[in-house]
């Protein structure tokens, strides 16, 4: 059967459905077939892109806490010497350093 043939015998309106058809079904197929793909590979690469950020900003969390600690306990120390400086200060200064209400 011709196509000419097929639209004289079906009339202009079926033949253009049964085109459109096929066009919707050529779409789908490849609506599923390459563009799924293809989102699927950008999605995997993107999501091992998050996984790095996430595991690098879980690095910089702990380097954080561990240096806050360190300078925690540095600023410890060095409260600790200065209290040791105004008692030796006050010992030796007589009144100088003393308290007012002493």
């Amino acid at each position: 059967m011709d196509f000419v043939q097929l639209i004289e015998t079906l009339g202009i309106p079926v033949a253009v459905a049964c085109v459109l058809g096929y066009a919707c079904l050529y779409l789908m197929k490849f609506i599923t077939n390459t563009l799924v793909k293809r989102i699927d590979e950008q999605f995997s690469r993107l999501e091992g892109i998050v996984i790095k950020l996430i595991d690098s900003n879980n690095k910089e969390k702990t380097a954080t806490l561990k240096h806050s600690a360190e300078n925690q306990a540095q600023f410890s120390d060095l409260l600790g010497r200065f209290d040791t400086f105004i008692t030796v200060f006050q010992k030796y200064s007589g009144n100088g350093f003393n308290s007012k209400h002493d």
